[in-house]
């Protein structure tokens, strides 16, 4: 009766129950986990994985320590499987197999699996005799699933089971959360860059610079890589070297895979961009930056965008203390120059801006310059 973990299961809208393809369903849901708040818990979080993810091993992209690949019962266990799978363990990930069947042809994935889940409405006493019998040897946790009452639950943990699922303890809940949006032409455009031979880094930076939903992933992705560091990663160009090419080809073909094509340009990405390039020309004057404050600006906007506390989004993307600080409201320091944005964008009102900030009158043109940038920047994309 104590919570061990979840799994994560892919909805299109409110019904509790599964509709379209299963690789897009296994996309969205590893997007879900690098942009959505609700999957950030350092709790289990068992996923569903088809051959194509882990064969490609876009499923690398979330954070090993916390996250089970569920290998569902489709997968046929050839050699290209099993070799991807135990590329995923050396990397630190757990297996679990899915409904698991006692075949012959799964011997080699039962070896290298964490978990087997055994699924009490589809098996009876017999049937799960012989999955405990060939799994034996391997010693895996046993997870039984789909129990629902007290009865099975006894009769399960009688057999082995130490870890249990199923409507007797709760039954699946939607989670409804904001998400970013993205533009897809720059995507396509980051797409195209993708398909060189070796990636152009200073173009792909430009790129990244005006898209803010996906320089939130990255930095949630460089952090995790440099997980146990006491550096923290706050610059595009530093997550893009901590994460390196491979990740970030992944990373940038799973949100690609999962975006919706409306060809809007958002208005929250829109002032983000303003207040990044607004930040950033303030670099000189006040001796900061120019990466660390266009950052800035940048996550300035991500509470509102993604309905979140700022507080929760800062513990998140782990940058560093100076710019959490003025996230968080310190008028000192970097904050200063989100301050002289938010003063700007209020027509000449800012509570925390002391009217005597000698940088008033000379940055007036600086944040002008910022809207036009943004708004040329936006076009070219759309059109």
């Amino acid at each position: 009766m104590r919570l061990y973990g979840y799994e994560l299961l892919f909805r299109t809208g409110t019904s509790d129950s599964f509709a379209g393809d299963v690789e897009d369903a296994t996309s969205q849901t590893i997007d879900s986990c690098l942009s959505m708040i609700s999957c950030s818990s350092p709790t289990n979080l068992f996923v569903n994985c088809t051959r194509e993810a882990l064969v490609n091993q876009t499923v690398m992209l979330l954070p090993s320590s916390t996250v089970v690949l569920e290998i569902l019962e489709t997968v046929t266990a050839d050699a290209e499987v099993v070799k991807a799978c135990k590329k995923l363990k050396r990397s630190g990930f757990r297996l679990a197999l899915d409904d698991f069947s006692p075949h012959e042809d799964n011997r080699e994935l039962v070896k290298i699996a964490d978990y087997i889940k055994v699924d009490f409405r589809a098996s009876g006493p017999a049937a799960r005799r012989e999955i405990y019998d060939m799994c034996r040897d391997s010693k895996p946790i046993f997870l039984a699933e789909k129990v629902e009452t007290l009865s099975e639950v006894e009769a399960a943990q009688a057999e082995g089971n130490t870890l249990f699922q199923g409507y007797y303890y709760a039954r699946p809940e939607i989670i409804a959360e904001a998400q970013i949006s993205a533009s897809k032409s720059a995507y396509l455009q980051l797409f195209a860059g993708l398909a060189e031979p070796s990636l152009d880094l200073k173009k792909i930076e430009r790129l990244l610079l005006i898209e803010p939903s996906l320089c939130f992933r990255l930095l949630r992705l460089a952090n995790s890589a440099a997980h146990g560091s006491r550096f923290r990663i706050s610059t595009i160009q530093a997550a893009l070297l901590a994460v390196g090419e491979d990740a970030f080809r992944k990373l940038v073909t799973v949100v690609l895979a999962t975006m919706p094509s409306n060809g809007t340009v958002d208005r929250d990405v829109e002032q983000a961009l303003q207040r990044a390039l607004f930040c950033e020309s303030l670099a000189f004057v006040l001796d900061e930056s120019p990466a660390e404050l266009y950052m800035l600006g940048m996550l300035s906007m991500m509470d509102r965008m993604l309905n979140v506390p700022m507080k929760q989004l800062v513990d998140l993307i782990s940058v560093n203390s100076r710019i959490q600080e003025a996230l968080l409201g310190c008028a000192d320091g970097m904050g200063r120059a989100l301050n002289l944005c938010r003063y700007h964008e209020n027509g000449g009102a800012c509570k925390r801006l002391p009217s005597e900030d000698v940088l008033l009158s000379d940055n007036a043109s600086n944040y002008f310059e910022a809207l036009l940038a943004a708004g040329g920047i936006l076009r070219s994309l759309h059109a």
